[in-house]
């Protein structure tokens, strides 16, 4: 679902708007900063600190890895609350379909 629905609004998030995906309830709050590195199309890293990263919560783990899947690159807040996930980019208007490839 979060595959599908960034492909669908990509033109959107990258020119800065926010996209909500309605995933139900369940899964853990959070808010994590992700950054897609333009050199490293496999991997992500985050501001999450946590001893234990099995407790990393799994829906913005997903978000984060459709963003990867779909070739976005750049810095992106993922926020989970109540079954609601949002994404936006936290370089609007920096990321072109140009740049991303």
């Amino acid at each position: 679902m979060c595959e599908a629905t960034i492909r669908k609004r990509q033109d959107e998030l990258l020119a800065g708007a926010t996209v909500s995906i309605d995933l139900q309830g369940g899964g853990y709050d959070g808010r994590v900063i992700v950054n897609i590195a333009p050199n490293n199309p496999v991997t992500f890293n985050t501001d999450w600190e946590n001893a234990d990263p099995t407790r990393f919560p799994a829906r913005i783990k997903a978000a984060a890895t459709a963003l990867l899947n779909v070739g976005c690159k750049g810095k992106f807040e993922i926020s989970h609350s109540s079954g609601s996930l949002t994404i936006r980019t936290l370089q609007a208007g920096a990321l072109t379909r140009e740049q991303k490839a």
